[in-house]
């Protein structure tokens, strides 16, 4: 298990129509139990990744993403989108304004709940033994906590803004 596989496998994930979570579980049981391994640490290593202040901004302009449990959520679905939206998340992320976010009751919902757990739960399913739990959303994100009041959003993002920032 590389870095390439695992954007790979992501990618096929993405691709199929079923449930993200299944998909990847079906997937991952025909690897090794030490490629499954490998894999959730890639995983967890990305998902620390993403766990910064200036993407969880963006998910607060894009879908009001307020709680860790929602922001973790977040990061999944953007896995899921593969190493290029990620890279532009992480470096551009005011371009990823066009990009084709999901839609449930009329407003954008980029969340994939709990894919962060098919490796972990996989592995012991096929071996009895337990992963290394990673926390993530115990730990605060990275960098400066971004400032949610409309103008500073607007100024840092103003193409997300435009585009999902909704007056109520």
């Amino acid at each position: 298990m590389n870095e390439q596989t695992f954007w790979e496998i992501l990618e096929k994930v993405s691709q199929s129509p079923e449930d993200p979570n299944e998909t990847l579980k079906s997937i991952l049981a025909k690897l090794t139990s030490n490629d499954i391994e490998c894999f959730d640490t890639i995983y967890t290593e990305k998902l620390k990744n993403l766990w910064h202040w200036d993407n969880w901004a963006v998910a607060f302009i894009i879908c009001g993403c307020n709680t860790e449990y929602d922001f973790l959520d977040f990061c999944n679905w953007c896995l899921l989108q593969g190493k290029e939206f990620n890279i532009k998340l992480t470096s551009k992320p005011d371009e990823l304004f066009d990009y084709n976010f999901p839609i449930k009751d009329s407003l954008a919902y980029p969340y994939i709940d709990e894919l962060d757990l098919v490796p972990g739960l996989l592995f012991e399913e096929l071996t009895g033994e337990e992963l290394p739990y990673h926390q993530v959303v115990n730990f605060q994100p990275k960098g400066k906590r971004f400032k949610n009041k409309p103008k500073s959003l607007k100024e840092n993002y103003p193409n997300l803004f435009n585009k999902f920032w909704k007056k109520n």
